[in-house]
């Protein structure tokens, strides 16, 4: 291709007008380019090739048993920063690739596991369309499916919430499908058996999430489940780590400002550790949302 483009580089570079041409004196200007005449892949090499080829060729790669598990991540790292425009990310559908994608979920190696989990995450983010295609693919029950698994990696784990995050945030459908599939009931459990910081805040971000999106349907979800109890487990256990205590204290002043889902023990509690979290962390909250918060414990 190299010594095409360079042989047409040549001939093109003859047709350039000498100085006299534009007083009339020398040889008329040649005629015109007819684009139909240029090969198609000199345009290619020269263009480039189109984000939906891109795309076509990394998940062929992925697919390819005898590609190296090295190519297999370079082409999923490709795939992911495609499906990061939202265009690419409706394309996917277009392109009826989905189920090809999903598919890639049950790789057996971690890192392409990995990889798949974070390219469906990325690709339904504040995307409506990409949201739908993928929960009615049944993406979202497999993502779900892998954060109930206890056996998972954290990694995976973590990448699943955010896929999880991604598909539910701002589509209803996607959030009816997490109810059916017990989500609530698997994110208290990731809370009471995990120690892990990243899926702890994700968790709870998500919770605080939720709440703005739809206060009234997560409040009837969570009500009768010990989801404060455990956060302020939490709150004591990693009371060092600022940003955990400031995501957990955020989704308390939005339970306070509804309706109160504490039990008087909870309150109590939550009374006794305040104090040493304001002065641990007092800048987390302004000073409004302190006094909010103390008022409600007192």
């Amino acid at each position: 291709m190299e010594k095409k483009l360079l042989q047409w580089a040549i001939e093109n570079a003859n047709r350039a007008p000498s100085n006299n041409e534009e007083g009339g004196e020398g040889n008329p200007p040649p005629p015109p380019l007819n684009p139909s005449n240029i090969d198609p892949g000199i345009l290619q090499y020269i263009m480039g090739k189109s984000d939906a080829e891109q795309i076509r060729e990394a998940i062929a790669v992925i697919s390819n048993p005898n590609e190296t598990l090295e190519n297999k991540e370079i082409a999923f790292d490709n795939l992911e920063m495609l499906v990061e425009q939202i265009d690419n990310a409706i394309n996917i559908e277009k392109m009826n690739l989905w189920p090809q994608i999903i598919s890639f979920l049950s790789f057996s190696e971690v890192s392409l596991r990995k990889y798949a989990i974070w390219v469906c995450g990325t690709a339904v983010q504040n995307n409506p369309q990409a949201q739908k295609a993928f929960v009615e693919k049944g993406g979202l029950k497999i993502i779900l499916k892998i954060l109930k698994d206890s056996n998972e990696k954290n990694e995976i784990r973590s990448k699943a919430l955010y896929a999880v995050s991604g598909s539910i945030q701002n589509y209803e459908p996607g959030l009816t499908q997490f109810e059916k599939e017990s989500g609530y009931d698997t994110l208290l459990s990731l809370l009471e058996t995990s120690d892990d910081l990243a899926i702890l805040r994700k968790i709870v971000f998500l919770l605080t999430v939720l709440l703005v999106q739809n206060k009234n349907a997560v409040i009837t979800q969570i009500k009768d489940k010990p989801f404060n109890k455990q956060m302020i487990k939490l709150l004591s256990k990693f009371c060092a780590d600022e940003d955990l205590v400031d995501k957990i204290l955020k989704t308390f002043l939005l339970e306070f400002k509804e309706t109160s889902l504490f039990s008087k023990d909870e309150i109590n509690e939550l009374r006794i550790i305040l104090p040493e979290i304001k002065k641990k962390h007092k800048n987390i909250l302004t000073s409004t949302e302190w006094t909010e918060l103390e008022s409600k414990v007192q």
